[in-house]
């Protein structure tokens, strides 16, 4: 990093300019702080900033793109923080700036028009924990209620309630700073209404450009505000919740969530079920897990999810099951529920499944009802191993999906180890997951891997 020269003064004094200098800083210790992250060995693969700068408003972003293409440095920009690794420097590329949009934190709610304007630093949880009141909520991920409400809706789009609430189709008019400065704004945003309330039309229809199997992530434009659609919510209006994490716990009411899960002895016929139950247009969330998310969900302890894993019934599933996890909401009350259980048991007869023994669905149930609206990510309190996704598909059909896992499972097996060692870290065929939308007329893939989580790995 070439502090001192001419140019970091340069750059230093245009950015304080613009910004003030409470929102601007070069402290190579402030640097440092910035380049801590949980994904420690990518650390040293990556330069360390020179910049970071805070705007407050879509002008002030504005300001920091021009004068990056006046002065010819490079810039990468972060939400939340979450994965600040993979906004960092790259190495040979002097004078980085990251903008860092945490003061961009503000939201409001049109429950009228089931519809919220969000800011990229606003997390999932505040948004929900406002849209409940009005019987209204946004989705979430698996990276947490922590994350960023609209960057979740502009990367994958892919949320636990897909099954009802889409995948990649819940953003409105939405106002992006594009590479060089200019505001682009879309949908109705074009209007003399100005609104966010349609992100179709009249005027650009700018989704194209965020959306993908990992989205843009920012290289077309930096979002500054959206409008994101709200659905239906038939939960209490304040989240119940006790304890404090990973001992938190929480449980929806009984006779509006109705939780099932099942299993298939081969693909195909999971498939079969899943799609079957789009048919019938039941459930609230439906979901392809793989053992080890349902494990890791309601594990107690390292200890505790060992003890699981190796466990007869556990084995069974890893190896030789395919899992559908199933949450049924009385949208209109426990009779839906109730009539809904009845479809759901004849579909799964009908189509081979097996029902998970009460006892283990006791265990599991708590702790998935709760992660399919505000996922905690329990797993990653625990630092069980590394898991993740080595295969994704975008959005396909269902009969794609077999298409996708046998080849993604293909893939794995040439890189196994050390995505799996055949023995206590191995996530067997059955550690593939997909992610079905739209009553399962798309289905999102991926294919797991499991690496010892030790220290010999974080020497590396």
């Amino acid at each position: 990093m070439p502090y001192g020269d001419e140019k970091h003064r340069q750059v230093l004094e245009a950015l304080t300019g613009a910004l003030g200098e409470d929102y601007v800083e070069d402290d190579p210790a402030v640097m440092e702080a910035f380049a801590r992250e949980a994904q420690t060995p990518l650390g040293m693969s990556r330069a360390r900033l020179e910049f970071v700068v805070l705007p407050g408003t879509t002008a002030e972003v504005q300001a920091v793109v021009r004068l990056a293409n006046e002065l010819r440095f490079p810039f990468s920009v972060t939400t939340t923080g979450l994965l600040l690794i993979t906004f960092g420097p790259i190495k040979g590329h002097d004078h980085w700036c990251l903008i860092d949009m945490k003061r961009f934190n503000h939201f409001t709610v049109d429950a009228q028009n089931k519809y919220a304007v969000l800011e990229p630093y606003v997390s999932v949880a505040q948004v929900q924990a406002e849209t409940m009141r009005h019987g209204l909520f946004t989705g979430v991920t698996g990276a947490g209620a922590q994350a960023s409400a609209l960057v979740t809706q502009m990367a994958t789009g892919t949320h636990w309630t897909g099954w009802r609430s889409s995948k990649g189709r819940n953003l409105l008019g939405l106002e992006m700073v594009l590479p060089d400065g200019e505001i682009m704004r879309s949908g109705t945003l074009t209007t003399a209404t100005g609104d966010y309330a349609w992100g179709e039309g009249p005027g650009l229809e700018a989704a194209g450009l965020l959306r993908g199997a990992m989205g843009a992530m920012g290289t077309l434009g930096i979002v500054t505000r959206a409008g994101v659609k709200l659905h239906s919510w038939p939960g209490p209006k304040i989240w119940p919740c006790e304890g404090v994490q990973p001992e938190k716990s929480t449980r929806l009411p009984e006779d509006i969530f109705r939780t099932f899960i099942f299993s298939y002895g081969t693909l195909e016929a999971c498939i079969e079920g899943v799609r079957e139950l789009g048919e019938a247009e039941i459930a609230g969330v439906v979901l392809q897990p793989n053992p080890f998310d349902l494990v890791m969900l309601a594990a107690r302890n390292r200890e505790d999810f060992w003890a699981r894993w190796q466990s007869d019934f556990w084995q069974r599933q890893i190896h030789q099951r395919h899992l559908v996890l199933v949450n049924l909401w009385g949208y209109a009350g426990a009779a839906q529920v109730d009539y809904e259980t009845t479809v759901l048991k004849e579909i799964v007869t009908e189509t081979g499944g097996e029902f998970f023994p009460e006892d283990v669905l006791a265990w599991l149930a708590p702790e998935v009802e709760g992660a399919m609206v505000r996922d905690s990510h329990r797993g990653r309190y625990m630092r069980l191993a590394v898991p993740g996704t080595d295969v994704y598909n975008s959005a396909e059909s269902l009969e794609d999906a077999l298409r996708a896992i046998r080849i993604g499972n293909e893939i794995k097996a040439k890189y196994t180890p050390p995505l799996g060692d055949k023995g206590k870290f191995d996530m067997g065929a059955a550690q593939h997951k997909f992610w079905p939308a739209d009553f399962g007329r798309v289905a999102s893939v991926g294919i797991m891997g499991f690496g010892e989580k030790s220290d010999a790995c974080e020497e590396v």
